[in-house]
């Protein structure tokens, strides 16, 4: 059974279309990127899938149960808005007992003390008001993990944090891979290519791309060879005239070029620079980044 089933998901705010038919599947156990510019219609998604607005037609499946006919499955999810709040007087600890003891969780002692310690405010005896906003969002996630959910649904949890909180919030939620189902909902691409197993390319309401990283970047995939030598104009000529190639692009002492036979191009460029006495500095081929993938994608539409 996966953790979330989208069948046909479609949301009108009156003559505006939010979200156009998404079909989307995300397995247990994953870390899955849903990824989109601002305004593409990820957090309508996530408000459908915790039942806080309607969908116009169509519905999705969480943890097996259909969204429009029951709330039940909301006890198995945990929710990270993108900016949480908090009674600031309180502290962490006393702010989760706060939450322990209006909801109901079994055993809350022992719960709080051990999300505190996976979120790494276990010390923290500050008022939650002088915290950091990277400390807040970890202090969400522990929030959020305190029911230990199956399922946990964060709408841009690195969006505003300096580097040092975005490191932070992702070395923890990627730290939840295979315990959890994430659905992380983001626009920053670095975020996704570095802790997600899956993504999800959004636009304007429409579901453009789903599967693995690693499909969608075999996919993509371009035989794209990075070249730096000590003359690079000589090497640029060189190639012009004894390679099937195409040079795209040059900086600075690389170049990058595009080839029909990769094996060969890696043979044959070393025996042109040694010929030629050049000095090669790098020699790599380019993977295509998720930027890369994202622009092709979404300019396509």
């Amino acid at each position: 059974m996966s953790a979330i089933v989208t069948e046909g998901l479609t949301k009108y705010f009156k003559d505006k279309k939010a979200l156009d038919n998404l079909n989307l599947v995300v397995p247990k156990g994953v870390i899955f990127g849903y990824l989109g510019p601002n305004g593409a219609g990820k957090t309508t998604t996530i408000r459908l899938l915790l039942n806080l607005a309607k969908p116009t037609r169509g519905t999705a499946y969480i943890l097996g149960e259909d969204i429009r006919k029951s709330r039940n499955y909301l006890r198995k999810v945990g929710f990270l808005p993108d900016v949480p709040n908090f009674y600031n007087f309180f502290t962490a600890r006393e702010f989760l007992r706060f939450i322990a003891d209006i909801t109901d969780i079994e055993n809350p002692k022992k719960k709080i003390e051990e999300v505190l310690e996976l979120v790494g405010l276990r010390n923290e005896k500050r008022k939650i008001g002088t915290y950091s906003r990277g400390m807040k969002q970890r202090l969400g996630l522990a929030q959020a993990l305190l029911p230990d959910p199956e399922i946990l649904i964060l709408d841009e949890p690195t969006s505003s944090l300096d580097p040092q909180g975005r490191k932070e919030v992702l070395d923890l939620i990627y730290s939840l891979e295979g315990d959890k189902t994430v659905f992380f909902s983001t626009h920053i691409l670095t975020d996704v290519e570095r802790i997600c197993d899956r993504i999800g390319i959004l636009r304007e309401g429409r579901l453009l791309l789903e599967d693995s990283i690693e499909n969608i970047k075999r996919r993509y995939w371009k035989r794209r060879i990075l070249v730096e030598v000590d003359d690079l104009e000589k090497f640029s000529n060189i190639v012009k005239e004894t390679l099937p190639t195409n040079l795209l692009e040059i900086k600075n002492n690389g170049i990058i070029i595009e080839v029909s036979d990769i094996q060969y191009a890696l043979k044959e460029i070393p025996k042109l620079i040694i010929q030629e006495d050049l000095l090669l500095k790098r020699l790599e081929i380019l993977e295509p980044s998720l930027e890369d993938i994202f622009l092709e994608v979404t300019n396509d539409i």
